[in-house]
């Protein structure tokens, strides 16, 4: 971390319209604030650098969505919904789909939308074939899916909202079933897209923390995120003795100190 000075013109902190940036100076030092040798094996985080997303569908949701099909002959685009979760080893993501949604239209909207989805929920957007068609004459993303799907990632990452990783993945689906006597067979094929980064985080030793609300409550037993069983977020920052200060989104203390997201 390089040593801070104020900000001046347009790097003026955006945080709030009428914020102003607190000029604060570490001590001088020839290089950085604390010692960059690693003493461990790099650690790198995406969502697929150790294995891919592991994809988990009921029996039931398939079943219900292919009595859709045949039931309405226009094809329409329809939904899957579910839910995105870390998996323990913290190593990969899990998306377990249990609900199907057969969308409606809406005024001025060119595209259908999910009828009872839900904060959360993980939404694919799912087309089905009655008809058995071969995998290989299966489109699941054409040129304006790859193009939406860009602009939603884009929008994401560079909103001010808090990071959702369920929102750091797009997958669409198609669902192929084909009858015969007393058998159904069923061919899903899924296209997903997802953020190229990978950061690459290297073990240092440790830096003394102040002690601010939100280091006791990381260093708790019973934290409040297992407490409501969701992530939380704060930011990260340095004061002047070289400690790390790690603080509350609510803290006013956001508004006038260099910050990482965490």
């Amino acid at each position: 971390m390089e040593p801070t000075y104020p900000l001046t013109g347009t790097q003026m902190n955006t945080r709030f319209s009428s914020s102003r940036m607190v000029p604060f100076y570490f001590p001088p030092s020839k290089c950085a604030l604390w010692n960059p040798v690693p003493i461990g094996d790099y650690i790198y985080l995406h969502l697929n650098y150790h294995r891919n997303p592991k994809l988990v569908v009921t029996e039931k949701t398939i079943r219900l969505a292919c009595r859709h099909a045949k039931q309405n002959k226009e094809n329409l685009p329809c939904f899957l919904l579910g839910s995105l979760t870390v998996d323990e080893d913290e190593e990969s993501v899990t998306l377990t789909i249990d609900r199907f949604d057969p969308g409606r239209e809406v005024p001025e909207c060119l595209e259908r939308t999910p009828t009872a989805s839900l904060p959360g929920d993980f939404v694919i957007p799912c087309k089905i074939h009655t008809q058995g068609l071969c995998s290989r004459e299966i489109i699941v993303h054409n040129a304006d899916d790859f193009n939406s799907a860009f602009k939603a990632l884009q929008h994401h990452v560079c909103s001010k909202d808090s990071l959702d990783c369920g929102k750091l993945l797009s997958l669409r689906a198609h669902i192929t079933s084909r009858e015969s006597l007393d058998t159904v067979d069923f061919d899903l094929d899924w296209t997903a897209v997802t953020l190229a980064n990978t950061f690459k985080c290297t073990p240092v030793k440790p830096i003394p923390i102040i002690p601010t609300a939100l280091a006791r409550n990381l260093s708790s037993n019973l934290n409040i995120s297992q407490v409501q069983g969701t992530y939380k977020y704060g930011y990260l920052t340095m004061d002047e003795t070289r400690k790390l200060l790690l603080l509350l989104e609510s803290d006013p203390k956001v508004y006038c100190l260099p910050l990482v997201g965490m």
